[in-house]
């Protein structure tokens, strides 16, 4: 199952790459060290400094269009290892982890409606949060002003900011698999190809697990009776999401009378 922005640790091969960024931003810290100082050698700091920012730019986008599409978002998290920071942004749960070297969203989509364009809008809307910094900062400055070099230090940040953006846009796009330590993962521009072209099985396969997931982990009655309606909304009267309602509905000693569940979930615990 490959959701937009996956829940995963950068692992593998993209360690290297995440490693690899960082010694070259630290050779450019150095060059600017040992050779005469001039402003526009500040631009890789820039660039540097701007990395984290970028990654919550960049994850808050797939998350606000998942949220336009009708999708639940359970998450933002940027970064990997223990986590140092939680916090609510926009209705969304968000945390910072110690290692900002990265991040994801977990989206869940709620229904089969149109479900490959949402999904692939959804891959294309982090590199589209970026593309839109980079047009803001294209604006503020000018075009001109955006491709000239300069000694002014707030112009060379934006010029900077808006290279790494630029950057991160065509690297998210490229459509490659990326290998990690816990399997198989796609970048975004893998991610809208493969959105266009996955069965419906495997879509209904995730949708029912999102609603599953949900319902199992609701923390008191009234919490799993939402849930269980909604997702016989969303699929109907589905046999595999009857047996987790009437598993966490019996055990959560759940009211059904008058609730709009399955008619076979309501006989089953006695209360139709």
């Amino acid at each position: 199952m490959h959701d937009p922005a996956p829940d995963r640790e950068p692992l593998g091969n993209e360690r290297w790459m995440l490693l690899g960024a960082f010694v070259l931003a630290l050779g450019a810290l150095v060059a600017i060290v040992l050779d005469d100082y001039e402003p526009a050698r500040l631009a890789p700091v820039f660039m540097l400094l701007s990395w984290f920012p970028l990654i919550a730019v960049h994850e808050l986008g797939h998350a606000v269009v998942a949220r336009l599409l009708g999708w639940r978002v359970d998450a933002i998290v940027v970064g990997f290892g223990p986590a140092a920071l939680r916090f609510e942004l926009l209705g969304f749960p968000c945390t910072v982890k110690l290692y900002p070297l990265g991040g994801y969203v977990s989206p869940a989509p709620r229904s089969l409606r149109g479900i490959r364009l949402r999904s692939a809008l959804v891959y294309a809307a982090g590199p589209a949060a970026e593309a839109s910094l980079v047009g803001i900062i294209a604006l503020s400055l000018g075009p001109e002003a955006l491709l000239t070099r300069t000694s002014a230090i707030g112009v060379i940040a934006l010029q900077a900011v808006a290279i790494a953006a630029g950057l991160s846009v065509v690297l998210n796009l490229i459509p490659r698999r990326i290998q990690t330590e816990r399997g198989e993962s796609y970048t975004d521009g893998l991610g809208i190809l493969a959105s266009l072209f996955r069965s419906r099985r495997s879509y209904e396969v995730q949708v029912r697990a999102g609603h599953e997931a949900r319902i199992a982990r609701a923390p008191d009655a009234e919490a799993a009776l939402l849930a269980c309606e909604d997702a016989f909304r969303s699929l109907g009267d589905d046999p595999h999401l009857r047996s987790v309602m009437v598993e966490t509905l019996e055990r959560l000693g759940a009211d059904v009378r008058g609730r709009a569940l399955p008619d076979r979930v309501l006989e089953r615990l006695g209360q139709r």
